[in-house]
C-alpha cells in the first residue's frame, strides 16, 4: 500500500513539474497517461527542459535507452521509482 501512495505522490509532484516548466498547460489537462507529443505537440526546448528539471531533482542518471522508452509521464514516474533509494 506504501508503494503505491509513494506512486501517487510523485505523479504528483512530477505532474505539477510538468505543468509549471512547461507553462501553458492547465494543471486539469493533464494525466499520468499524458503522451507530451501526442497530446499537448511538446518538443524539442520545452521537453528537454522539463526532463532535465526531473533528472535533477531526482537525481537521475539515465542512460540514452532510459530517455528513448519516455513517452508518458506515467513512464516518467516508473522511470523514477526505479531509482534505488527513493
Amino acid at each position: 500500500m506504501e508503494a503505491k501512495t509513494d506512486k501517487t505522490q510523485l505523479a504528483e509532484a512530477i505532474i505539477d513539474l510538468f505543468v509549471s516548466t512547461i507553462g501553458f498547460i492547465p494543471r486539469d489537462a493533464v494525466t499520468l497517461k499524458t503522451n507530451f507529443i501526442h497530446d499537448f505537440d511538446i518538443i524539442d526546448d520545452d521537453l528537454t527542459c522539463f526532463m532535465m528539471q526531473v533528472k535533477w531533482k531526482y537525481d537521475l542518471k539515465p542512460v540514452q535507452s532510459d530517455w528513448e522508452r519516455i513517452e508518458t509521464l506515467e513512464a516518467l514516474v516508473d522511470l523514477v521509482l526505479e531509482k534505488p533509494g527513493l
